[in-house]
């Protein structure tokens, strides 16, 4: 298992599927670290690769399952993904699921007939599922959110809720999703829902900054946050 673990995280990936190719689950790490009895060391070096692997995925990256070389569509929303590494010299392409990073088994274009997958980006299912906290004293607040621009992930463990994109220098609200400015500072705002897409293609002409409405609360420190 440790050597497994190892191999899997060295190939750039964070999730360890079981290796038999008949079986699609996919192991939970706290299992997996229970089994291996890692030292810590080990334990050290693979959690910090995880994290770095799921950097990629988190800025929009998906590996292709034969190769495992890191790609992104060239089309927005194709799902349906050919690896050019795997089909060159090969009779047959090598299709990929863009969502679930299993191998094609239909010929349709947006169902690729794996289990479980719906194809939609992995990375909605993240924001969809993340806690729930409280931000600059206003609650349920999710703590997992996509850049309005550029959609890379953004956990926020701990601080306010002015944000800045590390990749695109985005300046956002984390609580309402708006264009940062001194209003968020002092006045309440309004959840925003979850995310149904990664990132808004009108962010560049957006005009939506923060008008008030409610009353003021405290301003808050910066903030500390964890990029997925």
């Amino acid at each position: 298992m440790r050597d497994y673990c190892l191999k899997e995280v060295e190939k750039g990936r964070y999730r360890f599927p079981c290796p038999d190719p008949n079986c699609q689950r996919t192991w939970e790490y706290f299992l997996v670290r229970n089994v291996a009895v890692f030292d810590d060391k080990t334990k050290a070096k693979i959690e910090k690769k995880i994290t770095e692997n799921y950097i990629s995925q988190g800025r929009g990256y998906q590996q292709c399952p034969g190769c495992n070389t890191w790609c992104i569509p060239i089309n927005h929303g194709d799902i349906r993904l050919r690896c050019g590494i795997c089909s060159r010299g090969s009779s047959e392409p090598f299709d990929f699921c863009w969502a679930c990073q299993c191998r094609w088994r239909t010929r349709s274009l947006t169902c690729c007939g794996n289990e479980g997958c719906d194809g939609k980006d992995p990375r909605l299912r993240i924001l969809n599922t993340a806690v729930k906290k409280e931000i600059d004293k206003i609650p349920g607040c999710r703590s997992i959110r996509a850049c309005p621009k550029c959609g890379l992930l953004i956990n926020l463990t701990d601080g306010c809720r002015h944000m800045t994109c590390t990749s695109c220098k985005a300046e956002f609200c984390f609580i309402c999703l708006r264009r940062w400015n001194a209003m968020h500072r002092t006045h309440r705002c309004t959840v925003a829902p979850v995310q149904v897409q990664l990132s808004d293609p009108s962010w560049e002409t957006r005009s939506d900054y923060y008008v008030p409405s409610s009353p003021p609360s405290p301003p808050a420190n910066d903030s500390w946050c964890t990029i997925l």
